[in-house]
């Protein structure tokens, strides 16, 4: 019998930080938790020891959603923390608001007069969150020629009630709700680069299917990775399918993008975006890194295996959300389960599992093959 995975992962035992706290991580490396306003209630934040351009400070990894709470949480850590110190540089994996939403505040000084910082991130990411910004009006609703509708993309797969067609489209305002502003430049990282940030180099792993280009920062020298929303120690990233790209296989990208972490050391410590920090002890790989990869894949194909068998007949994604989603949902976990569910398919489809039928409405749905 497996185990569950509580007990297979191995928990670094450290204390979570209280809103406004630090809790010291390894030399020059510091985990922030700020709230987050929806179910998945956290965002853990890292703050690293730095000297930038001959000015000694921090550079903060993610930011939090550009709320009030947020920045009433950042002045606590800039008042207790900082040693009197600035922030020199703003470091973001990807463009999802709980990780970039405070980045503008951030780097023209949060308020504080002290600092500007340069925003450093990967290009893809940069664009897609001033297309969300700037472009909202484009994405929102079914108006004009080329408007891409969320609410149109979850119709043609299933969902037809029309008070939730309507909630879908309400929630046009969500992504700039949470990212206020994107900042005007930005200094651009690569996959595959070295960074050098205070006494230590972070190396640039990409992945792709939870965003554009997502890079997580693996430091040899401290044997640490913070993976963001890449490797997660007890819910599975998510990866949707969303109107830009329907036809897009972002689970086979996923599972794709996790053998460069497989490549790291077996013991390699493991700050994630959510959850805690986690690893094997020195000289196993039991409840690290490599086993959570494992179990990641395993439940992919589990799920594969259930969605195929659930396409005996000819489904819509709205009916197949309850085989892999097996809880009640709200409208913004639903938003991201269909986007989930229809990445499973897809990925079934592009595999010639599944055929996808187009029906008279030009609604879609998959049967088994």
């Amino acid at each position: 019998m497996k185990k569950s995975l509580e007990q297979a992962i191995r928990y670094a035992e450290l204390p979570i930080p209280e809103t406004g706290q630090i809790t010291p991580i390894a030399e020059g490396v510091f985990w922030i938790r700020m709230p987050l306003p929806f179910a998945l209630d956290h965002i853990n934040l890292w703050l690293l020891e730095d000297e930038l351009d001959g000015v000694k400070g921090w550079t903060v990894v993610d930011t939090g959603v550009g709320t009030e709470a947020t920045r009433s949480a950042w002045k606590m850590v800039f008042e207790q923390h900082l040693k009197g110190l600035r922030i020199v540089r703003v470091l973001c994996t990807h463009y999802h608001p709980d990780h970039i939403g405070s980045a503008a505040w951030l780097v023209k000084g949060a308020d504080t007069g002290r600092w500007t910082a340069p925003l450093w991130v990967n290009y893809a990411e940069y664009q897609t969150a001033r297309v969300f910004l700037g472009g909202a009006a484009k994405i929102k609703l079914d108006e004009g020629p080329g408007a891409v509708s969320m609410a149109a993309h979850f119709h043609r797969h299933g969902i037809h009630d029309p008070a939730t067609i309507e909630q879908l489209r309400a929630r046009s305002g969500h992504f700039p709700s949470l990212v206020p502003e994107v900042p005007d430049s930005f200094v651009r990282i690569f996959p595959n680069q070295s960074i050098r940030i205070g006494q230590h180099h972070w190396h640039v792993i990409a992945g792709y299917g939870h965003s554009p280009e997502h890079c997580a920062f693996y430091c040899e020298d401290l044997n640490l990775v913070i993976s963001g929303d890449m490797v997660l120690p007890k819910i599975s990233t998510n990866m949707s399918v969303w109107p830009q790209e329907p036809d897009a296989d972002p689970l086979k990208l996923y599972l794709d993008s996790l053998h460069p972490f497989e490549l790291l050391p077996d013991d390699v410590l493991v700050l994630p975006s959510h959850g805690k920090p986690f690893g094997a002890a020195k000289g196993t790989r039991a409840g690290g890194i490599k086993e959570r990869i494992d179990q990641l894949r395993d439940h992919h194909r589990d799920r594969l295996e259930e969605v195929r068998e659930a396409c005996k007949e000819p489904r819509y994604a709205r009916e197949i959300v309850p085989v892999i989603f097996k809880r009640e949902l709200d409208l913004h976990q639903l938003t991201f389960a269909m986007g989930e569910t229809i990445a499973h398919l897809n990925h079934l489809w592009h595999a010639g599992s599944l055929r996808r039928i187009t029906q008279a409405d030009g609604t879609l749905k998959f049967q088994a093959i």
